[in-house]
């Protein structure tokens, strides 16, 4: 019924009890988990991860906040990654303003080289984006190229208008847990954005292990929860968590062709 299309399996205090996690995903109707990386390393053992377990598929790529050791050559092998077996995406890709200090300059340049990765290799992106919502959508539509990029908002942090924009585009949006806390000003903002935006061009998504949704809050995350994310979506959405399952499973198989 779901397919949780973010999820940071490879992280040691979950990777320890891959088994465990996954058996309590299948038993929460949890079909398949994309796992993004954040590093040329980690891209690595993502891959590794996905061949060792048939439901988990891996996305290869560098994140803008882990570029202190980051090389110009790793975005060839980026590249080389992205034709290994399970590999389904380039993520998680993006820009963060949030954590200072940070050079814009190399963000900009990381996460464009990332894209025309993609678009050379024919796979989406996931796209991460905190505190740059000007520079991302405008880096995005210089490379969109008529559709030939495509991809994933996740843990969608913009407007109702950018949220436009990016369904225009054919993009998909996805919300995390902290769509199940107590609303606030950010919160109403994404209701209004769920509630406008049709099934078809939502995805479900955990971000284990964080953000975990109620009532789990305060806890470590993880993919069977994504089903508390999905009943929140569903009843913002007035539909039934079946019928959202099945659309976002749909939309998820057509973008990452799992």
């Amino acid at each position: 019924m779901f397919i949780d299309t973010h999820a940071h399996l490879n992280y040691p205090d979950i990777a320890k009890n891959i088994d465990d996690v996954l058996a309590r995903a299948r038993d929460a109707a949890v079909e398949a988990v994309i796992i993004p990386a954040t590093t040329y390393k980690t891209s690595i053992e993502i891959i590794e991860l996905a061949q060792k377990h048939e439901m988990l598929f891996a996305a290869v790529g560098i994140h803008p906040t882990e570029l202190k050791d980051f090389e110009e050559s790793h975005l060839g092998k980026i590249e080389e990654l992205a034709g290994e077996s399970k590999v389904v995406a380039i993520g998680e890709i993006g820009l963060d303003y949030y954590w200072e200090p940070y050079d814009r300059d190399l963000e900009i340049l990381v996460i464009t080289e990332q894209l025309r990765i993609a678009k050379r290799c024919g796979l989406p992106v996931i796209l991460h984006n905190r505190k740059s919502t000007d520079d991302l959508m405008r880096i995005v539509k210089e490379e969109y190229e008529d559709g030939k990029l495509r991809g994933q908002f996740h843990s969608f942090s913009a407007g109702p208008e950018e949220a436009k924009e990016c369904i225009e585009m054919g993009f998909y949006i996805s919300f995390t847990g902290n769509i199940t806390y107590k609303p606030n000003e950010g919160t109403y903002i994404a209701y209004d954005i769920v509630k406008n935006t049709a099934a078809e061009h939502l995805l479900l998504e955990t971000d284990t292990p964080y953000l975990p949704p109620m009532p789990y809050r305060g806890k470590q995350n993880e993919p069977a929860y994504v089903k508390h994310t999905a009943a929140k979506i569903a009843e913002l959405k007035e539909m039934s968590v079946e019928e959202l399952g099945r659309i976002t499973t749909e939309n998820a198989k057509r973008l990452y062709g799992i």
